[in-house]
């Protein structure tokens, strides 16, 4: 709405009848209603001349004498009239020049009339049939709808011309004072009207257009309202709100006429690393060109796509084969490949952002509800991960049968704690300045019902998305306090923690209620959160933190230096320990990578935080990272991954000694 015109209307509203309008608005008013005032003066004309030819009655009751000559003049004058007006109003002629003509045409009417009148010889019978002189003034006023200034021209005129004949053909001073009183009062009257009249069409004018205004604002806020609601405000796309209508309108035409429709979910590969290394303004504007590109490829189809939430987006359309799903997933895919957006924190091969699809063919999925193929699609979205992200895969029902089979895995995970098939590992951590060892992180590990190792890259993630880590973590940590119990000499075990413990509400309980019934000191059991676990700006992590804290166990920041997270967190959250991932000591061997080693490490110690580097293999690089100010070591270099009896034998060996510190820095 715009409120320059709302406070000219106003304005205009508020001011006096004396005042003069403005321009602008009174230029539109006499442009809106030019049309409507061009036809109501086209019918007035009509009527007007009708009954101008029909009051020769008059003529005949009063002035007979006069009767053929005022016959013809109203019927040449009011033909005429008729016929001149309604030419100009159908070729569309300006409405004030309009107005003059009917104005004078009224003035000449009368002033005709009035001057064959008079000529008759009944003068008694002219003396008062001269005042049927002010219907003509209220034709000018009221009729027509003149403007005042038309109106009050042609009124005047009428009014003057019957003073002028009054003056000077009748010698009565009585009807002159009466019958020009009369026609003076009724000119001011009449004009009154006609003002206040117009006046009020004005204000009806402005009135409407003010509402007229609001009206159109109240709409566009709907629309923007309703836009705003279904619109995701980052890419522009559709919402989740929106898919899902345009998903149950599918549906609907699919179970009413049978119209098969496709689904494809699309999620943005390791997105969550991408926004750790470039941080999350980068993220938005990479979601953005995605977006981009996903709408260039859908819009071709004319197919409804949009943001599903997070860095997944969605596709719905009318399909009629598989086939013709999956082509346009592929599509979907290669046109992002094609933007070629530079990923170096990716965990494979690649360097660019990519995508992965799940497509899903209504057809091949029970129709019984609308959010069955946004499961199916959300199936082989998961096939598509698992074999490796950078492709689509379209749903079919070994799909489902393999999904289905994630809760025979939470049910295997856990049956491993009481079959004897999970088993606890220990690596110790060194302090190179002692020759001691200050801690030892404790894995876990799995073998399936034959005895084979599973890898925890891969029961892990299984663990977390079913549940089953809260089984095997309580187990592990049960395992880390045994060996604090039975070890009083190796001062800390740490053990890792996944996002979906720290979301359980009895979590920190638990914890206690383990360190309680081992009988150790809180202080020589650490939990180590993962950089990439999404602690920054989580208030849940702060009040573990907190809790904790109160109890005495510590907390380490895991793998630090692999996200744009960490940096957050160093001065969010303040940790015991943190733990530099292996990366940047496998890229020491570089000047720019040792460089950027010690620049990490000298973060950790002016945060007042001690660092931790994982991922020693060579004495060479415990000697380099050394001169960086760190002293506490992990890595194949110190020891692997032991059970508990070789970490017991190795603490009676690794005693401070000069021995074991010659032994620390050779090759």
């Amino acid at each position: 709405m715009n409120s320059d015109t709302l406070d000219l209307l106003d304005q205009e509203l508020g001011k006096r009848w004396f005042q003069r309008r403005s321009p602008i608005l009174n230029a539109a008013f006499r442009a809106q209603y030019a049309q409507a005032m061009r036809e109501e003066m086209g019918r007035a004309c009509q009527l007007v001349g009708l009954l101008y030819v029909a009051f020769g009655v008059m003529d005949a009751l009063l002035i007979r004498d006069m009767l053929p000559y005022l016959i013809a003049l109203r019927l040449v004058l009011g033909v005429g009239y008729v016929t001149s007006i309604m030419l100009q109003v159908r070729r569309g002629a300006d409405t004030q020049t309009l107005e003059l003509q009917c104005s004078l045409g009224i003035y000449v009417g009368f002033a005709a009339w009035l001057y064959l009148a008079t000529q008759s010889s009944d003068e008694t019978a002219i003396l008062y049939y001269a005042g049927y002189g002010l219907i003509f003034m209220l034709v000018a006023n009221l009729f027509f709808n003149l403007s005042f200034r038309f109106a009050l021209l042609s009124s005047g005129l009428i009014t003057a011309t019957f003073l002028f004949w009054a003056l000077r053909s009748n010698g009565n001073l009585s009807y002159i004072i009466c019958f020009s009183s009369l026609y003076i009062l009724s000119f001011l009257l009449t004009a009154f009207l006609n003002l206040k009249y117009n006046r009020e069409r004005y204000r009806v004018h402005l009135n409407a257009c003010r509402a007229e205004l609001q009206q159109r604002e109240v709409v566009q806020r709907g629309e923007e309202l309703f836009r705003l609601s279904t619109t995701d405000v980052l890419t522009g796309l559709a919402n989740r709100r929106a898919i899902d209508s345009v998903l149950q309108e599918l549906w609907l035409a699919n179970v009413n006429s049978g119209q098969a429709f496709g689904v494809i979910l699309i999620d943005v590969d390791f997105f969550k690393l991408y926004n750790d290394r470039y941080g999350h303004q980068r993220g938005d504007s990479c979601l953005a060109a995605l977006g981009e590109a996903m709408r260039g490829a859908a819009d071709k189809r004319r197919y409804a796509i949009g943001r599903f939430g997070g860095e997944e987006f969605a596709a719905l359309f009318q399909a009629d084969s598989a086939e013709q799903v999956l082509e346009f997933a592929e599509e979907v895919r290669q046109a992002v490949e094609a933007l070629q957006i530079p990923h170096a924190a990716r965990r494979d091969p690649l360097s660019h952002v990519t995508v992965s699809i799940g497509a899903a063919f209504s057809a091949d999925v029970a129709d019984d509800k609308p959010e069955r193929a946004i499961s199916a699609a959300d199936d082989a979205l998961y096939v598509a991960k698992e074999e490796g992200r950078n492709r689509a895969r379209i749903f079919n029902a070994r799909m489902r049968h393999s999904t289905e089979s994630d809760d025979l895995n939470a049910e295997m995970l856990r049956a491993a704690v009481t079959d004897g098939r999970i088993s606890a590992v220990f690596q110790p951590i060194v302090d190179v300045s002692s020759g001691r060892i200050w801690a030892a992180e404790t894995l876990m590990r799995l073998k399936d019902t034959q005895g084979r190792a599973i890898s925890p890259e891969t029961f892990i993630p299984v663990a977390e998305r079913t549940g089953a880590i809260l089984e095997m973590g309580a187990w592990i940590l049960r395992q880390a306090c045994d060996l604090l119990a039975s070890e009083p000499e190796l001062p800390i075990v740490s053990v890792n923690i996944s996002a979906r413990q720290i979301s359980e509400p009895n979590f920190i309980s638990s914890v206690e209620a383990i360190v309680r019934a081992a009988g150790i000191a809180p202080s020589r059991l650490a939990l180590e959160i993962t950089e990439s676990g999404e602690i920054s700006g989580n208030p849940e992590v702060a009040q573990l933190m907190d809790r904790l804290n109160t109890i005495g166990i510590r907390v380490w920041l895991d793998d630090f230096g692999t996200g744009f997270a960490g940096l957050t967190c160093l001065s969010e959250l303040r940790f015991d320990m943190v733990k530099i991932d292996r990366f940047f000591v496998q890229s020491c061997d570089t000047p720019r990578g040792a460089k950027l080693l010690k620049n990490i490490i000298d973060l950790v110690n002016n945060c007042a935080q001690r660092p931790i580097v994982e991922g020693v293999e060579e004495a060479w690089q415990i000697d380099l990272v050394s001169s960086f100010g760190a002293d506490l070591f992990q890595g194949y270099h110190l020891g692997r991954p032991m059970p508990r009896s070789e970490l017991k034998l190795m603490l009676s060996e690794y005693l401070p000694s000069n021995e074991n510190l010659e032994m620390l820095h050779s090759s």
